[in-house]
């Protein structure tokens, strides 16, 4: 389980462009190892998570 801890830098709790693109940047890096892992262990991508 990742536990990411984001200082969010927006006002009236709205996202702050900060805050933005290190989700961005994050989910474009770790949706590629994540799909891996999926297929590899037989998990949601690959049709065995049910």
């Amino acid at each position: 389980n990742n536990h990411v801890v984001i200082n969010n830098d927006g006002t009236n709790g709205q996202i702050g462009p900060a805050a933005l693109k290190a989700v961005y940047d994050m989910a474009r890096k770790g949706a590629r190892d994540e799909i891996q892992t999926q297929m590899r262990d037989g998990g949601l991508f690959s049709g065995g998570g049910r």
